[in-house]
């Protein structure tokens, strides 16, 4: 039993959701970035300078988000069989390299700051306030974008909320900047950056790194294969199984298995196991999005057994 290719309209259902929530992003983001730097420019805060052009970043990888869903909502074809969710991987990729390289920049900037104290300058309240609105709205966006992650299971849009919540971050560090500066410790808001910028950093390198996992087809965690093995064998008929084979794409799960079956069993029979065990395996397992299932008689030679 084998399907060509199975269409990704699980995925499609989504695609409105996305694109709402990257789209609000987008504006938000935009909204901030004048307002931060204009108020930085005014209130005489580097840091808030900084802080908008990280929203900038913000708006490009929304934009990049916003391509990448769409298209990886396109349904399998002949061409593509497995449908389009390599397009969703190697946008969060680009998300990640994004936060790594604003991380980069803040760390650069604390220390340049911390050499040359010339550089700092003398912030107001304006700076300050704009930097608290800033937070509020940032986390806001982060809440609301990460409800959308996890109800339409997407990595990409995960990394996107994320992003708000490291322009939050880099907000409350101007906020600690700012309030050092007016109490005379000019130092802490380099301090701060530099810390803030390690964590922004860390999440960057981990969205980066898992991309390329499911890049290279990664088989799933072994304790992921076992729960699929559970349900495998739970199916009346199946005595036992083998190659069982997995990769993510967009998060999802794509897996082949061989089931090895009664020998004394008909085609037809047998084409009923295989359809029960795919049935059980969309069914009971959220992050499986396709399996092919294949049959073989009990007494066939075992190649390999995984999970």
């Amino acid at each position: 039993m084998a399907a060509a290719f199975r269409s990704n309209a699980n995925l499609d259902q989504y695609w409105p959701d996305k694109r709402r929530v990257t789209i609000v992003g987008a504006v938000w983001n935009l909204l901030l970035a004048i307002g931060k730097i204009a108020a930085g420019i005014v209130g005489h805060s580097q840091a808030l300078i900084v802080d908008g052009i990280h929203s900038l970043s913000d708006m490009v990888s929304d934009a990049v988000v916003l391509v990448a869903a769409r298209w990886s909502a396109i349904e399998a074809d002949h061409n593509h069989p497995y449908g389009h969710g390599r397009i969703e991987t190697v946008a969060t990729a680009i998300v990640g390299v994004l936060l790594l390289a604003v991380a980069i920049g803040f760390i650069v900037d604390a220390v340049l700051r911390l050499l040359d104290p010339e550089r700092l300058m003398q912030p107001g309240w304006l700076a300050l306030w704009a930097a608290a609105a800033s937070v509020g709205i940032k986390e806001i966006l982060f809440w609301y974008t990460r409800r959308v992650a996890r109800h339409s299971r997407s990595n990409l849009i995960m990394a996107n909320a994320w992003h708000h919540r490291s322009d939050a971050l880099s907000s409350i560090v101007v906020i600690a900047g700012v309030i050092g500066a007016m109490g005379g410790f000019l130092w802490l808001d380099a301090v701060a950056a530099i810390l803030v910028a390690g964590t922004v950093a860390v999440m960057g390198g981990r969205f980066a790194f898992d991309s390329l996992v499911e890049l290279v087809d990664t088989a799933v965690p072994p304790r992921e294969q076992k729960q699929l093995a559970k349900i495998i064998l739970s199916v009346d008929g199946v005595q036992d199984f083998r190659d069982l084979r997995t990769r993510l794409m967009g998060g999802q799960i794509f897996m082949d298995v061989c089931i090895l079956l009664d020998p004394q069993l008909t085609l037809d029979e047998a084409n009923r196991v295989a359809a029960m065990v795919r049935t059980r395996l969309l069914s009971e397992s959220t992050e499986v999005f396709d399996a092919v299932v294949s049959v073989a008689p009990l007494r066939a030679p075992r190649m390999r057994r995984t999970a």
